[in-house]
């Protein structure tokens, strides 16, 4: 049989073709089982990671009680409760957190069982530790960090409170600057067991003195973690051995005289609009 130039051409050029693609599909081929080798072999096992969950009963210890009350054994403002869990009865411990509502706030008794369970287990310290960096860590993470400069001002007024509170110096003193109303704040830091716990009761103002006034103008989180910071940096007994006023006084003479001073203030702010209102109408 004879083919003709017309006729070969094409069956040369067909041959070809087939050729090229099987070359490529076998290069593809060894490039899809070396991937697989090496993806098998030479890359290291990923697994997801999870944040650390929040240990719920040491959180609320931690915002709620630490201010007053220690796991370690030194005395606070309260008894360390690591040694009244340990000799008393669930029920007298549960009833003992329950009468804590009016300076806690308040506490369901699904809380007071969670309270009540944490301060009796074995590693209560070591879960309110853990609880403290995960907290910490948190705050970092949406918060500027504190800062002592800031601190400072906001205790003495020069740096205005978000919500209106009057300024810490107003009745308490640091560093021999601010009122005698309060406890001086020279080692405050120390006795409140460190700063989540401090910010917590600045946040919280359960005190007797200040709850009447932050009740309505509370101070905001980011401004107790620059008073923590600066409340850091006093060391205790630097400041002057006054005597606050109201411990002269009387619990309940201090608080009568804080209210009158609050009527005073609100008598004055109320003063100078009224003065604006004039000036504004004579003009």
């Amino acid at each position: 049989m004879r083919f003709s130039g017309k006729t070969l051409i094409p069956v040369l050029v067909a041959k070809k073709v087939a050729i090229l693609l099987s070359a490529v599909s076998c290069l593809a081929s060894t490039a899809r089982s070396q991937e697989a080798e090496v993806l098998m072999i030479g890359t290291p096992e990923v697994r997801p990671t999870t944040a650390e969950k929040r240990d719920v009963a040491a959180a609320k210890f931690m915002t709620t009680c630490a201010g007053c009350h220690s796991l370690d054994g030194k005395l606070r403002t309260g008894p360390a409760l690591n040694v009244a869990a340990a000799g008393w009865p669930e029920p007298q411990l549960a009833a003992a957190i329950k009468k804590m509502e009016p300076k806690a706030g308040p506490l369901p008794d699904d809380v007071v069982a969670g309270l009540v369970a944490f301060l009796k287990s074995s590693d209560s310290h070591e879960r309110l530790k853990a609880e403290e960096v995960r907290m910490a860590a948190q705050f970092a993470s949406a918060m500027d960090p504190g800062d002592a400069v800031a601190g400072k001002a906001i205790f003495r007024g020069a740096r205005s409170l978000k919500n209106g509170g009057m300024a810490c110096a107003s009745c308490h003193e640091a560093e021999g600057y601010g009122g005698n109303l309060g406890l001086p704040l020279n080692g405050i830091f120390e006795k409140t067991g460190g700063e989540l716990p401090l910010v917590s009761a600045i946040e919280q103002a359960k005190f007797k003195i200040m709850e009447p006034h932050y009740a309505k103008h509370p101070v905001t989180k980011q401004e107790a973690m620059h008073l923590a910071k600066y409340f850091a940096t006093l060391k205790a007994g630097a400041g002057s051995d006054r005597t606050p006023l109201f411990a002269k006084a009387g619990a309940g003479a201090g608080a009568a005289m804080l209210v009158g001073m609050f009527g005073l203030l609100k008598f004055q702010r109320l003063a100078r609009g009224r003065d604006k209102r004039l000036q504004r109408r004579r003009k």
